[in-house]
């Protein structure tokens, strides 16, 4: 249990790569380059006489999937996903040419964060390394095309784009105008001490585990505080937090803690709740009804997925009129 997110009809991509995305376009950075002479079965797509390489072409799609492998990902997924990575290298790669006429380079300190960035949203940094080597691209090579997605991005916010702002009365009109996307479920702000327990777990251990949160709830039930005994026993990772979990959304949470979470009043302490982690003590700290969203709560988000819609609707304009006096050719055969 985490903070309740921003609902779903707000995910607009950010304006960062994290871990590829460019805008509110681009999602996966164009890493082909100049790469003159090299064997056509190699090339997925030429752009004004520009290569696509095939290497790059896989790695994308590999990061589209977060690193996650093609073997197991579903055959129409994949085909999918490959046809959109292809469309966004070329749309890249129109830009780049654009851009790289009239942007110097990002700074280092930039470029190092965004490779961060998308190196982290890997499983582990084995998994990133092996992606990268699998499709033969060093290091230096991979950081030499964020350098070149992140300078595209300079120039869209600055030649495409530009400054978008967007009035109160766009955003009273779309939060009246889609009441079921400013609706929040009913929730409650849960606090909670857990002794974490393994599913395999031994009888002995079980039984230790269980004296032990036994032992945590009637120090809780003898008017020990709440928050401090989280922070001494709990196993959970809001136990800095005092055992805060934050918001618990009715239909998002573990079956096991939601039967028991919902019937509590602000201030009421669980008794013990057996989960998949282990065992729980939970408290409700409040207590959210379903209903709107007020618009105060909900204009800054409503005025954010609009600007990314502007954005998007100004780039996708942009690159078309690039694409009608362009050569485009594509060479990606059919998904194996």
């Amino acid at each position: 249990m985490q903070s309740v997110p921003a609902p779903p009809s707000f995910g607009f991509p950010r304006r960062r790569l994290a871990p590829a995305a460019l805008g509110a376009l681009l999602f996966v950075a164009a890493w082909g380059g100049s790469a003159a002479g090299v064997p056509a079965a190699d090339v997925v797509a030429r752009v004004n006489g520009r290569p696509i390489l095939r290497r790059d072409f896989d790695l994308s799609v590999q990061i589209q999937f977060r690193g996650r492998r093609p073997a197991n990902v579903g055959l129409k997924e994949l085909q999918a996903s490959r046809e959109k990575v292809l469309e966004r290298l070329i749309e890249n790669e129109l830009l780049y040419q654009k851009a790289i006429k009239t942007e110097g380079p990002p700074p280092d300190k930039e470029v190092e964060h965004e490779y961060q960035s998308i190196r982290e949203s890997f499983p582990s940094a084995g998994d990133f390394s092996k992606a990268l080597q699998e499709n033969r691209v060093s290091e230096t090579e991979f950081k030499d095309q964020v350098r070149r997605t992140l300078l595209v991005m300079r120039f869209v916010d600055r030649q495409v784009v530009g400054d978008v702002k967007i009035s109160d009365e766009a955003v009273r009109r779309y939060y009246d105008q889609n009441p079921s996307e400013v609706t929040r479920r009913e929730a409650v702000g849960l606090r909670q001490i857990v002794v974490h327990l393994p599913p395999d777990a031994s009888v002995e251990a079980r039984a230790q585990a269980r004296e032990k949160i036994e032992a945590i709830l009637k120090e809780v039930r003898s008017g020990g505080d709440f928050a401090v005994l989280a922070r001494r026993y709990s196993d959970g990772p809001e136990a800095s937090r005092g055992g805060d979990a934050g918001l618990l959304i009715k239909g998002k949470g573990p079956p096991a803690i939601e039967r028991v979470a919902f019937t509590l009043q602000p201030g009421q302490t669980s008794d013990v709740i057996e989960s998949r982690r282990g065992f729980h003590i939970i408290q409700v700290t409040e207590k959210r009804p379903e209903g709107p969203i007020p618009l105060d709560q909900a204009k800054e988000k409503i005025r954010a997925r609009l600007a990314a819609r502007e954005r998007q609707d100004k780039i996708r304009a942009y690159v078309d009129q690039l694409r009608e006096q362009a050569r485009v050719e594509r060479l990606l055969p059919a998904a194996s």
